[in-house]
C-alpha cells in the first residue's frame, strides 16, 4: 500500500512537472518540435537575450523607484524639519502612551511607556517595546494640518481619532479597545496623554 502511494506521488509529480513545461518564444510543444535542433538552439538563444534584456530593464526599474522613494523621503524629512523649525505655540503636541497592554506578534502584552512630539502635518511610526524584551511593534501616527485632531493607526479605516478641546491644558483618554480591522494595531487599556508642547514665540491662534 505504501508502494502504490509513493508510485501515485510520483507519477502526479511528473505530471505536474510535464503539465507546466514551457518553451522558448511562447511556443506550445507540437510547435517545438516540429524544429530542427538548430533552430531549437537559436530560440532558447533568442529567449535567454529576452530573459537578460527583461532582467536588466527590472534592475533599471527598481533602482529607479529606489532613487525615487529615497527623494521623497528626503523632502518629507526636510518639509517636517521646517515645520518645527517654524512652529509656533499649538503646532507641537506631546504624546504620552502608558498603561494596558499591546500586541506582539497577535499577542497583547505589556510595554515599556512612551513619549514624542508631533508637529501639525506629521505623520511618523513610533515603536513600542516590550516590557522585559526585545519585541517590538509600530503603529503609525499623525497629527492634521490644522494641529487639531490626533490618529493612532493612522492608515487604518477603524483608527482611533482624538480631536483637541483642551490640549492646552492637556487632556487624558482612556480608550477601552484599539483593535485595526486592517491588522495594523491591536491594544487595550491605553492611557494617552495629549499636550501642546511650550514653545517660544506666540501662539498660533
Amino acid at each position: 500500500m505504501k508502494y502504490l502511494l509513493l508510485l501515485f506521488t510520483a507519477l502526479l509529480t511528473l505530471l505536474f512537472v510535464t503539465g507546466c513545461e514551457t518553451y522558448p518564444m511562447g511556443l506550445n510543444e507540437q510547435q517545438w518540435q516540429a524544429l530542427t535542433p538548430d533552430q531549437q538552439a537559436e530560440y532558447r538563444a533568442r529567449q535567454y537575450e529576452i530573459d537578460q534584456e527583461n532582467r536588466r530593464q527590472d534592475e533599471v526599474r527598481r533602482a529607479i523607484e529606489e532613487r525615487e522613494q529615497r527623494e521623497r523621503e528626503e523632502r518629507e524629512r526636510y518639509r517636517i524639519a521646517q515645520l518645527y523649525r517654524h512652529a509656533r505655540q499649538g503646532d507641537v503636541v506631546t504624546v504620552t502612551i502608558e498603561g494596558g497592554q499591546v500586541a506582539f506578534y497577535g499577542k497583547r502584552h505589556d510595554y515599556e511607556p512612551l513619549s514624542f512630539d508631533l508637529v501639525r502635518g506629521e505623520r511618523r511610526l513610533i515603536e513600542f517595546r516590550r516590557r522585559g524584551r526585545g519585541d517590538t511593534t509600530q503603529v503609525e501616527v499623525a497629527l492634521s494640518e490644522d494641529g487639531n485632531t490626533f490618529y493612532f493607526d493612522y492608515p487604518s479605516r477603524r483608527r482611533y481619532v482624538l480631536v483637541n478641546r483642551e490640549w492646552h491644558r492637556g487632556e487624558e483618554y482612556r480608550p477601552p479597545e484599539i483593535r485595526g480591522n486592517d491588522g495594523y494595531s491591536e491594544a487595550i487599556g491605553l492611557t494617552i496623554h495629549v499636550r501642546h508642547k511650550r514653545l517660544d514665540g506666540r501662539p498660533r491662534h
